[in-house]
C-alpha cells in the first residue's frame, strides 16, 4: 500500500509540473501584446512612419498551442523594454522547415524566423519581415527525436540594432503608387520636389506587353502627380526641376513628355542613348556610344558635346562624361576635357558606376563591390553587413561614393576613405534600384513590386 501511495504521489507530482511547464502564468500586459501578435493586422491600417525603440519582443513556434511569451534567448541589450513602456511590439515566430531525414526516419530541420513590426501606441502593424533562417540541424545526432539547427537569434538581433539605432538615414515617405510593377528607372527633379519612376510592366505569357506606366510623384505627400503610360520600357529617365518635362529613352533615342497633358512633344535626334540627366535650368544631358551631349531643350539645340556612354553633374555643377576604351573606364569633365578619374574596367559582366565627383569608381556584381580611386590599380572591398543573403542588387553614386544596396534590404553608403559601410536596415528584401538626389539629402529605394521609400540621408 505504501509502494502504490508514493507511485501515485509522484504520478500526481510529475502531471503538476508537466501542467506548469506546458503554461506558465504571464502578466497581463505580456497576455495582451500576445493577443496583439496572434492578430497583428485586426486594426486594418499600416503604421505609417518607422518603428521606434524600445521594443517588446515576444516568441512563438508556429503551430503551438502555447501563448506567446518573452524567449530568453532573444537579447537586444539597450533596445528592450517592458511591455508597458514599449513603443514598438515585435512578433517573431519560428517555423520549422524539413530539410532531411537521419537513418533512424526522424526529420531534421531548419530554424526560420519572421518578425511583424507593431506600433503599441494604436497598434498598426508597420510591416512584417521573413527570411531570418538558421543553420542546418547536424549531421550526426545522438539524442532520441528530431534534429533542429541553430536558430538565427544573432543575425535577427544585428538586423533590429541596423533597423532602429542607425544614424545613417531617416525614413522620410512610401509613395503611394497605383502600380505594382518592377521598376526600370527613377529620378528626382533638381529641387528634390518630385520623383519619376517608370517601370516594366509584367508580360503576361504569350501575350503583348501591356503600356509601361510612368508616375511622376509629389514627394512632399507620396502621392502621384500624374500617371502617363508609354509603349515602351525605358531604362534612363530625367525629370527637370520645374517638373513640367520628362525625358525618357526610347529604343537608344529620346522623348520628351509634357506632365500636364501626358503627350509627347518632341523626339530628339540621338541614336543609342542610354543615360539622361536634368540640370537645374532644365538644360538635359544625354549619353550613350560613346556619344555625349547637352540640349537647350527651349531652342531645340546641342550647346555642348563630347565623348562618354555616361553623363552626370559634379556636385559644383560641372557636365561629366564616362568612356571606356581599352579596359579602362575615364571620367571627364565634358567642356573642358580635363581628366578626373581613371579607372580599371575589366569585365562586361560587372557594373561599373562612377562617384559624382568623378574621382572614385564602384565595380559591382552579385558577389560584392569593389572601389577604386583614380590612378590605383589596387581596390577596396566594400563591406555591407548582411543578415543571409550577401549580393549586391544596386548601387548609386553620391558625392565621394557609393549607396548599395543589397540582398537582405541593408542599405550601405560606402567611399574609398571609408569602404566599411554606414549601413542601416529597410522592410525591402528585393530592392531592385537605389537612386540619389543631386544634392545628395534624398534616396529613392524601389523593390520588385513597384514599392517606393523615400528616405532622408543625415
Amino acid at each position: 500500500m505504501k509502494i502504490m501511495c508514493l507511485c501515485l504521489c509522484l504520478l500526481m507530482a510529475t502531471l503538476a509540473a508537466g501542467q506548469t511547464k506546458k503554461a506558465p502564468p504571464i502578466n497581463g500586459a505580456v497576455s495582451t501584446a500576445a493577443k496583439i501578435c496572434d492578430h497583428p493586422y485586426a486594426v486594418g491600417e499600416a503604421g505609417e512612419g518607422w518603428p521606434e525603440g524600445p521594443v517588446n519582443i515576444l516568441f512563438h513556434h508556429e503551430k503551438s498551442k502555447e501563448p506567446w511569451g518573452h524567449n530568453p534567448a532573444i537579447r537586444v541589450a539597450g533596445l528592450e523594454a517592458a511591455a508597458a513602456t514599449a513603443r514598438t511590439l515585435v512578433c517573431v515566430e519560428e517555423s520549422r522547415l524539413v530539410v532531411g531525414h537521419y537513418d533512424s526516419g526522424e526529420p531534421g530541420y531548419a530554424p526560420s524566423w519572421s518578425a511583424t513590426l507593431v506600433r503599441a501606441s494604436d497598434l498598426r502593424m508597420y510591416f512584417m519581415r521573413i527570411g531570418f533562417n538558421g543553420e542546418m540541424p547536424p549531421s550526426v545526432k545522438y539524442k532520441l527525436g528530431a534534429g533542429v539547427g541553430k536558430p538565427p537569434t544573432e543575425i535577427f538581433a544585428r538586423w533590429l540594432r541596423l533597423l532602429l539605432e542607425q544614424k545613417v538615414a531617416r525614413f522620410k515617405v512610401l509613395l503611394k503608387s497605383k502600380e505594382y510593377d518592377e521598376p526600370s528607372a527613377m529620378a528626382f527633379s533638381a529641387d528634390n520636389s518630385r520623383l519619376v519612376l517608370a517601370q516594366e510592366p509584367r508580360r503576361p505569357s504569350g501575350g503583348v506587353a501591356p503600356p509601361s506606366p510612368v508616375t511622376v510623384f509629389d514627394l512632399a505627400t507620396g502621392q502621384p502627380l500624374t500617371i502617363m503610360h508609354a509603349d515602351y520600357s525605358t531604362d534612363a529617365i530625367a525629370i527637370s526641376k520645374s517638373g513640367s518635362m520628362v525625358a525618357m529613352e526610347r529604343y537608344g533615342q529620346v522623348e520628351i513628355w509634357d506632365v500636364a497633358t501626358g503627350a509627347v512633344t518632341r523626339r530628339l535626334e540621338t541614336d543609342k542613348v542610354r543615360s539622361l540627366v536634368f540640370a537645374p535650368d532644365d538644360t538635359l544631358g544625354v549619353a550613350g556610344d560613346e556619344k555625349a551631349a547637352v540640349w537647350d531643350l527651349g531652342q531645340n539645340r546641342v550647346v555642348r558635346s563630347g565623348s562618354g556612354s555616361v553623363v552626370a553633374l559634379s556636385p559644383e555643377g560641372a557636365w561629366l562624361t564616362m568612356s571606356r576604351s581599352q579596359n579602362r573606364c575615364i571620367v571627364r569633365e565634358l567642356e573642358s576635357g580635363q581628366e578626373r578619374g581613371n579607372f580599371p574596367c575589366v569585365s562586361d559582366r560587372d557594373t561599373y558606376a562612377a562617384s559624382r565627383d568623378g574621382k572614385t569608381m564602384a565595380r559591382s556584381s552579385e558577389l560584392g563591390a569593389m572601389i577604386y580611386t583614380s590612378g590605383n590599380a589596387e581596390a577596396k572591398k566594400a563591406s555591407v553587413p548582411h543578415v543571409g543573403a550577401d549580393t549586391v542588387r544596386a548601387v548609386a553614386p553620391t558625392r565621394d561614393g557609393f549607396v548599395l544596396g543589397n540582398g537582405d534590404g541593408i542599405i550601405g553608403l560606402v567611399s574609398a576613405a571609408a569602404p566599411e559601410a554606414r549601413a542601416f536596415a529597410t522592410d525591402l528584401t528585393d530592392i531592385k534600384m537605389i537612386t540619389v538626389s543631386q544634392d545628395g539629402k534624398l534616396l529613392a529605394l524601389g523593390n520588385s513590386s513597384g514599392r517606393v521609400e523615400i528616405w532622408e540621408l543625415r
